[in-house]
């Protein structure tokens, strides 16, 4: 008997979770305190740190103290398998968090697949936040949920689908998490920034396959090739019902659209409970002298340390 695939309809199709998000309040200062939204105001770059290409930032086998926001670029879960061969296994994009204990595997590991912006967060202090946050704790579990999303589609498409329908709802999606541009006959331009290996390792395939699908749907209508890296959606509903995704490019896409600025807000914008390093001088005295200076008082008017005391 022939196994029955479930539709992937049915297997993310769920409510999400009602909580009342407050109203996005404006940060202060000149660090971003992890309100962590668009305008992300780091004073020292120690902290707030970017990353070429190819850049491993968590390894699933080490111990670590940070979580890592996502200010700009993708990131990728990659592994490679007992042939050699690299399987990714999920993307990370913009206002997500990711480094939780427990989240990844031995012999899994977090790379950066474009330029990417990072903001790494001090983990014990955030717990600490969301322990006190209800808020917090619920954004988070929604982050989680849109990529358990987007894991149970990869999964699906995997198993039920060939690479030109995979490939078709891999570019539909695309649409939300790289840059697109909307033209004003109803088509858009989107700008593959992922590269192209990355897109077969994560969508099961070759380099040559996706070069020689994309050339089909160029040569059927469904897309205008512009450049490796730019294509131009001339059917988007032909793209969304060969990829198989219709009623669940909304659902899935919804997250990747607000993840830059749910977060924002959700903390307040105060030196002593802020949880992201972005702008905090790692050197204690530098802080100290920074908040004396604001009394009028001056390192260079202190009692100087006693002899043998390095300052």
């Amino acid at each position: 008997m022939a196994q029955q695939l479930t539709p992937m309809r049915q297997m993310i199709d769920r409510d999400p979770v009602p909580t009342g998000i407050p109203a996005r309040r404006k940060s202060s200062g000149n660090r971003c305190c992890l309100p962590l939204g668009k305008t992300m105001v780091c004073g020292a770059a120690r902290h707030r740190v970017d990353r070429i290409p190819e850049s491993e930032v968590i390894s699933g086998g080490a111990l670590s103290h940070d979580l890592w926001f996502i200010r700009s670029g993708i990131l990728r879960l990659q592994r490679y398998a007992y042939d050699g061969r690299r399987q990714i296994l999920s993307l990370f994009f913009p206002g997500e968090i990711v480094g939780f204990d427990g989240e990844f595997h031995e012999g899994e590991f977090v790379e950066t697949a474009t330029q990417s912006g990072l903001c790494r967060i001090d983990r014990r202090r955030f717990d600490r936040m969301a322990d006190r946050s209800e808020t917090l704790r619920a954004e988070l579990f929604r982050q989680k949920q849109d990529q358990l999303d987007r894991l149970h589609w990869l999964t699906w498409s995997l198993g039920a689908l060939g690479p030109e329908r995979r490939l078709c709802g891999f570019l539909v999606l695309s649409s939300k998490f790289m840059p697109y541009q909307p033209l004003p006959d109803g088509t858009g331009v989107l700008t593959v920034d992922l590269p192209r290996r990355d897109i077969a390792d994560l969508l099961g395939t070759t380099v040559e396959t996706i070069s020689r699908i994309v050339h089909k749907l160029s040569e059927t209508g469904a897309i205008e090739i512009r450049d490796p890296a730019h294509f131009r959606f001339l059917d988007l509903p032909r793209l969304i019902a060969l990829g198989q995704i219709d009623g669940l490019f909304d659902r899935m896409s919804v997250g990747l659209a607000r993840r830059r600025d749910r977060l924002d807000g959700l903390l307040a914008p105060d030196l002593d409970s802020s949880v992201c390093l972005c702008g905090r001088d790692p050197n204690p005295l530098t802080t100290v002298n920074d908040r004396l200076a604001r009394f009028g008082i001056h390192a260079s008017n202190r009692n100087p340390p006693a002899a043998g005391v390095e300052r």
